[in-house]
């Protein structure tokens, strides 16, 4: 079951396994499906996300993807 449910969490969120968001530890949904994911909500500069790539490997949670796109006002 676990191999279906992993195939199964890219259709609903409901089959998702919690992540760990790699900035802070805490445990989250990621929201990655075949109709996209909720971190493309959170608008990022094209540097900030470059920035981000470089130094994650994984997801990262909604706070500290907003706490990245605060770092970046001016």
């Amino acid at each position: 079951m676990a191999s279906w449910r992993g195939v199964l969490g890219y259709v609903s969120l409901r089959w998702k396994e919690p992540s760990t968001c790699e900035a802070c530890g805490n445990v989250f949904t990621c929201g990655a499906t075949i109709t996209g994911c909720w971190c493309t909500q959170v608008k990022l500069p094209k540097d900030t996300r470059t920035n981000l790539r470089s130094r994650y490997r994984n997801c990262l949670c909604r706070a500290c993807l907003e706490q990245a796109r605060g770092d970046e006002t001016p």
